[in-house]
């Protein structure tokens, strides 16, 4: 059974100082009260802007999360130019995988649609999203 969006919830807002947008079907998690810009997103469903991962499936939603220079390029290694990702053949409705976010992947934002075998790394990769944010918080 994968990781569930109380799970997601619960791991994120257990972080110091984590506070969280939900008047709507989507989370947004941010350090901090101000909520000016998340570290991290749960989307449940597709609409107009960002519809490739087709979360409009029953049960399906992805989780988005910020990441530095140095963690993108770990990740995703041939994806570091913007004509790259744009010409990579990535399958933005796969399962238990990380990619580049659809739409923000040029702004280093990775994706993963409902986590499973990947969790011990979206945890990892969750929490220095959070310092991110918290050492830089005007960076963004």
């Amino acid at each position: 059974m994968g990781v569930s969006l109380v799970d997601i919830r619960s791991f994120l807002t257990a972080l110091p100082d984590v506070s969280v947008h939900d008047s709507t079907d989507d989370l947004f998690f941010f350090r901090g009260d101000e909520q000016k810009f998340p570290f991290a997103t749960v989307v449940t469903h597709d609409d107009a802007y960002d519809a490739l991962s087709n979360l409009d499936r029953p049960g399906v939603f992805r989780l988005n999360l910020a990441t530095d220079k140095e963690t993108f390029a770990a990740l995703f290694p041939d994806l570091q130019t913007r004509a790259a990702l744009d010409e990579a053949n990535i399958d933005y409705q796969a399962l238990d995988v990380l990619f580049p976010h659809p739409v923000y992947g040029r702004m280093r934002w990775v994706s993963v649609i409902n986590p499973e075998s990947v969790w011990d790394q979206c945890q990892e990769l969750l929490n220095k999203a959070h310092q991110i944010r918290e050492l830089r918080p005007n960076s963004w």
